[in-house]
C-alpha cells in the first residue's frame, strides 16, 4: 500500500488524499495551471439568456454583478456555519455521495479514460470525456462568482473533496456537488443531441467547419503557449484523464445539442397576444410582486443647457446668480426654436444632442431608454409620464441640473417585456423537460475517477499576471508557464447565438 509523502501514513487504495494529515499526494511534476475558453464560453453563452443554477433547492439566476451579491447574502449565514469539513464516509451509492472521494492518482485516471461511467440511452460517456464537464462545472462557477467564490464557502487552497458545499440542500462536498452538475450537464447535452440526431437536424456549414477545425486550432494554442501539444495543453486545464477526442466530445455535443434546442424554441416564440394571456392568467402572482398593466417605462432624448458657469462637478453643489439661469433658458429656447424650424424628426433632435448638450448622454443622442417612474429628477419625471405623452412630443423642462429640451420616443409596458420572458423560459423548460423525459440517465458512480487540478496555484499565478500586466504593455506569448484560453475555433457572437438554458432537474442523478 502506498505511503503518504508527508507523513508516512498509509494512503487507502485508489486516493492521494491522506486521511491522517489531509494532505494531497500529488505527482512530483508540476502541472501547468490554466483556464479554458470552454469554461468561458459555457459562461457566455448561458448568460447571453439566462444561468439558471439551482443550489440548495433555490433559483439563483445571475445576470448582474448585483444579483450575484444578492446570491452571496442568501447563503453567507449557512456558510459561516459551516465547520471545517474532512472527507465524509462512503454515501448513497446510487448518487454523487456514493464515494467520500472520487480523487485518483494520475496514471489511475488515465488508465480509466476509456471507461464508461454513464449511460442515456445507447450513448456512454466515457470517463476522459467526464473530466472535460466536471472541470467545466468547477472553472464556470469559479469564472461566475469570481471573489464571491470564497464566500460562498470555496476554497482554491484545498482540495474540492473535503470541503463540505454549503449551498448543496444534502451534505456533500464541492467535488460530488459538481459531479451531479457535470453528469446533469452530459445529460442535457446528450438528449438534445439525440434528439437532433433522431430527427434529421443539421448544423449550419458554417458551424460544422468552425467544429470541424476545433482540434487543429487547438494544436496551434498549444504550440502558440509553448506545450509539447494539445494534450499537454489539456492537461494543464482539466487534468490527467482526457485527451483530444474527448475535448471534440464535448463541442460536438454542446454546440449540436445547443443549437437545435436553440431552433426548437426559436420555432415556439409567443405571440403578443399569447404573451398577454399569459401575464392575465398570471395577473395575481405578478399584482404581489408590484407589477401592473400600468407599469411602463419610456425611452426619451433630452438636450441639458446648464446654467452659466456650471458644470457636471459643480451643478449639485453651488449656487448660480438669476443671470446664470436666464442666460441658459434664452440659449435652450433658441436651439428649440432652431430645430423646430428643420424636420422635427429624432434623428435631428439627436443630432442636436451630440452636438449642444452638456449631459453624459450627449454621445448617444441624449437617449435614454427603459426609464422607470421615480428613476429621474422630478420635473424630468412628470414631462415624461404624463398620460397624455405620445412618441413625437417636445418641450422645455427646467431642473436643478439647467434647462432640458425634451423629445419623447416611446413608451413599454413592463408587464409586457416580464411576461414575454418569463413565458419564453417556461416553454424552454417545458420543451426541455419533455426531452430529458426520453432520456434517462444511468451512472456507475463506482468507477468514477477524478483528477487533480491545482486551483489555488492558478489563482495565485492569475492575479500575479495582472500586476505585470499593469506595469508593462502587452506582449506576445512566451513559452513557459502561461495561462491559455483553449481555442475552440468559435467567436463569442456565435457562442451567443448557440445560447439555450439548461435547467438542472430537482432529482439526483
Amino acid at each position: 500500500m502506498a505511503k503518504c509523502k508527508f507523513c508516512q501514513a498509509e494512503l487507502p487504495e485508489g486516493t492521494t488524499l491522506c486521511p491522517q494529515c489531509g494532505e494531497v499526494n500529488r505527482d512530483e511534476k508540476k502541472m501547468t495551471p490554466g483556464k479554458t475558453a470552454l469554461v468561458v464560453a459555457a459562461v457566455v453563452v448561458l448568460a447571453a439568456l439566462v444561468v439558471a443554477l439551482v443550489y440548495a433547492g433555490m433559483n439563483v439566476v445571475v445576470t448582474s454583478e448585483e444579483q450575484v451579491e444578492a446570491a452571496v447574502e442568501t447563503v453567507a449565514e449557512t456558510v459561516a456555519e459551516t465547520e471545517a469539513a474532512t472527507v465524509p464516509a462512503d454515501g448513497n451509492p446510487d448518487d454523487e455521495t456514493a464515494k467520500g472521494t472520487y480523487t485518483a492518482s494520475d496514471a489511475d485516471v488515465i488508465a480509466a479514460r476509456d471507461t464508461v461511467v454513464a449511460r442515456v440511452g445507447d450513448k456512454t460517456l466515457t470517463n476522459g470525456q467526464l473530466q472535460m464537464f466536471y472541470w467545466t462545472e468547477v472553472r464556470n462557477f469559479l469564472s461566475s462568482y469570481g471573489a464571491y467564490a470564497s464566500y460562498l464557502g470555496f476554497d482554491t487552497t484545498k482540495p474540492l473533496d473535503v470541503q463540505t458545499c454549503a449551498l448543496a440542500d444534502t451534505a456533500c462536498t464541492w467535488q460530488q456537488f459538481f459531479l451531479a452538475s457535470a453528469l446533469n450537464s452530459w445529460r442535457n447535452y446528450q438528449a438534445t443531441a439525440a434528439e437532433a440526431e433522431r430527427t434529421g437536424y443539421l448544423m449550419d456549414a458554417e458551424m460544422q467547419a468552425q467544429l470541424d477545425s476545433a482540434v487543429e486550432n487547438l494544436e496551434m494554442t498549444a504550440q502558440m503557449y509553448g506545450f509539447e501539444s494539445a494534450e499537454a495543453l489539456l492537461r494543464s486545464d482539466v487534468g490527467p484523464g482526457a485527451g483530444v477526442e474527448d475535448y471534440q466530445h464535448f463541442l460536438n455535443l454542446y454546440y449540436t445539442g445547443s443549437m437545435y434546442f436553440s431552433d426548437l424554441c426559436e420555432k415556439n416564440t409567443p405571440t403578443d397576444q399569447e404573451v398577454e394571456d399569459y401575464f392575465t392568467a398570471n395577473e395575481e402572482a405578478y399584482a404581489s410582486s408590484g407589477l401592473t398593466r400600468e407599469d411602463k417605462t419610456v425611452d426619451v432624448r433630452h438636450v441639458l443647457i446648464m446654467p452659466e458657469g456650471a458644470t457636471s462637478e459643480n451643478i449639485r453643489t453651488d449656487t448660480f446668480e438669476d443671470a446664470a439661469w436666464e442666460s441658459s433658458r434664452v440659449k435652450a429656447e433658441e436651439l428649440l426654436a432652431q430645430w423646430e424650424q428643420g424636420d422635427k424628426s429624432e434623428e435631428s433632435f439627436a443630432e442636436l444632442a451630440m452636438e449642444h448638450s452638456q449631459d453624459g448622454s450627449a454621445s448617444d443622442g441624449g437617449l435614454y431608454t427603459g426609464v422607470q417612474e421615480g428613476q429621474m429628477v422630478e420635473a424630468f419625471n412628470d414631462w415624461c409620464f404624463d398620460d397624455i405623452r405620445q412618441p413625437g412630443d417636445y418641450g422645455l423642462v427646467k431642473t436643478e441640473f439647467g434647462y432640458h429640451l425634451m423629445f419623447f420616443v416611446d413608451s413599454q409596458p413592463i408587464w409586457m417585456e416580464s411576461a414575454r420572458s418569463d413565458l419564453i423560459s417556461a416553454r424552454a423548460n417545458e420543451t426541455l423537460n419533455g426531452i430529458l423525459e426520453q432520456y434517462p440517465v444511468e451512472a456507475d458512480f463506482d468507477k468514477i475517477l477524478l483528477g487533480f487540478v491545482d486551483l489555488n496555484g492558478e489563482a495565485e499565478e492569475e492575479a500575479e499576471t495582472e500586476v505585470q500586466a499593469q506595469a508593462q504593455p502587452a506582449a506576445e506569448p512566451v513559452e513557459g508557464d502561461s495561462y491559455v484560453w483553449i481555442v475552440a475555433g468559435v467567436s463569442a457572437a456565435l457562442l451567443a447565438a448557440a445560447a439555450f438554458v439548461f435547467y438542472r432537474k430537482e432529482e439526483a442523478i
